[in-house]
């Protein structure tokens, strides 16, 4: 397997090789003004992106941090409500320049939810003499109308994402404060979660855990102690992929020139 990031789910890959990513990342010309020279600011877009399911480039450029909180574009909030499976529609009146869109639950199809954007609204928000409301009032409605019924409808599927870009940047300083800092730690049990799974993946003494937490989080040492809250969180959030890469290390390291059983029959089915 290949160690380009960009191939590879976040569960596969370490910390270190995550900061290494960005940090090489953070000087590429094409990536967008607000991530240029900024290693942390990529670093935290791809993991949200990543728990979306986005690859890294995906949330570089869909994915902005305004004002301290991570927003999405449109584009990708209406991607976000098909994707969980709800129904999207949009209704458009050229004439009267309003928008109405309506999402329909897939778990409570008879109550639809619908939110109308028009350039009455736009006045009362203040945002008529915007240049983009003037050039183009009707994606500008379009793009607020989605983002507001998703809102309301489906947050769940937003990740606490909800804003556009543009939402963010036109809302009072005040109602943009900066997000409470929040330190997430991993519970005793979790920790010892993970150690069963490290016994699923063949783990039975001191060696083979030093091998196995190497692989997998990049930590020298045998006892799940010393695991990262972050990397604890993470491989529990795909419990089912660590056995199997615990086995691949502990392969690796007693048969180092011999591919695993089931990267070799892979590798043979796809030949075929």
């Amino acid at each position: 397997m290949g160690n380009d990031l960009t191939v590879r789910k976040s569960a596969e890959v370490t910390m270190s090789e995550q900061i290494r990513w960005a940090k090489a990342a953070e000087q590429a010309d094409i990536l967008p003004e607000a991530y240029k020279g900024k290693p942390a600011n990529i670093l935290v877009a791809v993991g949200f992106g990543a728990s979306m399911g986005l690859s890294p480039a995906e949330s570089l450029y869909r994915i902005s941090v305004i004002k301290g909180k991570p927003t999405m574009s449109a584009e990708l909030i209406a991607s976000q409500v098909r994707k969980a499976g709800h129904k999207l529609r949009i209704r458009k009146d050229e004439a009267k320049v309003s928008v109405t869109a309506i999402i329909v639950r897939a778990d409570d199809p008879d109550y639809p939810f619908t939110v109308t954007r028009d350039m009455q609204w736009a006045k009362s928000m203040g945002l008529a003499n915007n240049q983009n409301y003037a050039r183009q009032p009707m994606t500008m409605l379009t793009w607020r109308a989605i983002s507001a019924v998703a809102r309301e409808a489906c947050p769940e599927a937003l990740y606490g994402a909800g804003y556009t870009p543009d939402e963010m940047q036109d809302l009072p300083e005040h109602a943009a404060s900066e997000p409470v800092s929040v330190q997430v730690v991993a519970t005793h049990e979790q920790r010892m979660q993970l150690a069963g799974l490290l016994k699923q993946g063949g783990v039975d003494n001191a060696g083979k855990a030093r091998i196995a937490l190497k692989a997998l989080v990049g930590v020298d040492s045998a006892n799940v102690k010393d695991v990262s809250d972050d990397d604890v969180l993470m491989m529990l959030d795909s419990p089912d992929m660590v056995p199997g890469r615990v086995r691949d290390a502990l392969w690796n390291a007693e048969h180092p020139d011999i591919e695993p059983p089931h990267e070799a029959q892979e590798a043979s089915e796809a030949k075929k």
